[in-house]
């Protein structure tokens, strides 16, 4: 297998991970007893919609042939990969109590895998920073 389809399957892995952790893989916190939700409830829901767009961009880069096209793809997973940090991180975050399943387990998952992928899409930055005028698929 290519090495570029390899990046590309891993960052459609990476995206359906961090899609999948605040519900079924490091859930966020509960509703509270009134029945309204906390902070990290939202910001899950925002990590989840980020992570289809890590493996919307991770089936893009996969099936495109131009190195420069594979440069942009990889930019633009670099910076959805810096907004998915950033949302547990400073946008949103999650509960005050460190003890909380968002805190203990939610946010420690999501800063793994948007980390990884934030450093493949720089990784594919660099790979494909040539610009090449034919367009080869192997």
């Amino acid at each position: 297998m290519k090495r570029d389809k390899i990046i590309g399957v891993i960052f459609i892995a990476l995206g359906i991970l961090v899609a999948l952790t605040p519900c079924i893989i490091a859930p966020t916190c509960g509703p509270m007893e009134n029945g309204m939700f906390m902070k990290c409830h939202w910001m899950g829901r925002a990590v989840m919609g980020s992570g289809v767009m890590m493996a919307i961009l991770g089936c893009a880069y996969f099936y495109v042939c131009s190195s420069s096209v594979k440069f942009a793809f990889g930019f633009s997973s670099f910076i959805v990969g810096i907004y998915t940090l950033l949302l547990p991180a400073y946008l949103i975050g999650g509960c005050m109590n460190k003890e909380m399943m968002c805190q203990a387990k939610t946010m420690p998952t999501v800063y793994i895998f948007a980390g990884i992928y934030t450093l493949l899409g720089l990784a594919a930055m660099i790979l494909n920073r040539r610009r090449d005028a034919s367009c080869r698929c192997e």
